[in-house]
């Protein structure tokens, strides 16, 4: 059988102010039907006045009506300040959702800026 990679858009030039505990919620993405596995998260984060800092998350869900915490799971990325570009194009690798539903939430920690802004794409790998 052919997989393929797909990509997803979570957020697009979203802002992330300041220091937000609970960011940007992405919608639902239903792990269903014909999705292999998550493969990546992959962002691109920028701010004009400072460096960048944010954490990104992620819940599950058992319908896509019931959701889990956010502080449920491990963090994807807990600062980017940590990598060596917090504002070049970054890849996070994903774990097993282990649900049927997923949703990524990017939120501001330590001395975000408050003019941040956010990209983000989920690849999947699905079956052709």
């Amino acid at each position: 059988m052919t997989e393929r990679l797909v990509s997803k858009r979570l957020f697009w030039q979203t802002p992330v102010s300041g220091t937000t505990v609970s960011g940007p919620i992405s919608s639902a993405i239903d792990l269903r039907m014909g999705v292999v596995r998550m493969e990546s998260l992959t962002f691109m984060a920028s701010s004009v006045t400072s460096t960048v800092d944010l954490g990104f998350f992620y819940a599950i869900s058992p319908d896509g009506v019931s959701w889990g915490s956010f502080a449920d799971n491990t963090a994807l990325l807990t600062s980017t300040v940590s990598l060596a570009n917090p504002e070049g194009y970054q890849t996070i690798a994903l774990p097993a959702a282990l649900a049927p539903f997923v949703r990524f939430s990017c939120s501001g920690t330590g001395s975000n800026p408050q003019d941040s802004l956010c990209t983000a794409d989920l690849w999947l790998r699905m079956n052709q």
